[in-house]
């Protein structure tokens, strides 16, 4: 064996561990990707109190009262968020994209902005003509229902009955979340 022979195995062998060293991680960081979008559906929590949203009152950006009871829909989607908040801003287009991908679905956004200017300005800036756009003037929502952050979002079934709940962004226009939905109220009406 030569030295130069032996400098030629171990320049190789250095370039095969990088190389493998390379491939593992493309892996590992593919599957951490791939269990990121997995765990949107892990981050739905049950409810299992009987908590009913019919009688929410909800006020659009002008001051105008609404009833959520006047509101028709097979599933409410309730989204607490504020412009401030990153991951609220992350989630907001595919809250508009679930809602045109399913109408019979209701996406109901409530802003906890300290000022309405701010949420309408946000809306303003964006097009989001799917979502219904509200704000909680005197935080009587947010202080009954006592969220540890923001974004949370009810999920409430056609009688307002809230079965769900998610503390967090998710991607609310995947096709894994639209069949939890569907599955998860046909589980419950048998």
């Amino acid at each position: 064996f030569s030295f130069t022979y032996i400098m030629y195995i171990i320049t190789n062998m250095k370039n095969f561990q990088n190389t493998i060293f390379s491939l593992s991680l493309i892996f590992t960081i593919a599957a951490m990707l791939h269990k990121l979008n997995a765990t949107d559906i892990e981050k739905i929590q049950s409810i299992k109190d009987d908590y009913y949203i019919n009688e929410l009152k909800l006020q659009d950006f002008d001051g105008n009262q609404f009833y959520l009871k006047n509101k028709k829909a097979k599933f409410y989607i309730v989204n607490l968020w504020a412009s401030w908040c990153a991951p609220c801003i992350k989630e907001m287009a595919s809250l508009n994209s679930l809602k045109s991908k399913d109408p019979d679905i209701l996406v109901i956004t409530i802003s906890e902005d300290s000022d309405v200017n701010d949420a309408k300005q946000f809306f303003n800036s964006r097009k989001y003509d799917n979502l219904e756009k509200y704000y909680d003037y005197d935080k009587a929502f947010i202080d009954k229902i006592k969220i540890r952050g923001l974004p949370t979002t009810f999920i409430a079934d056609s009688k307002y009955k809230i079965f769900a709940k998610v503390e967090g962004a998710i991607e609310w226009d995947s096709k894994e979340f639209i069949d939890w939905l569907y599955k998860t109220r046909s589980s419950q009406n048998n």
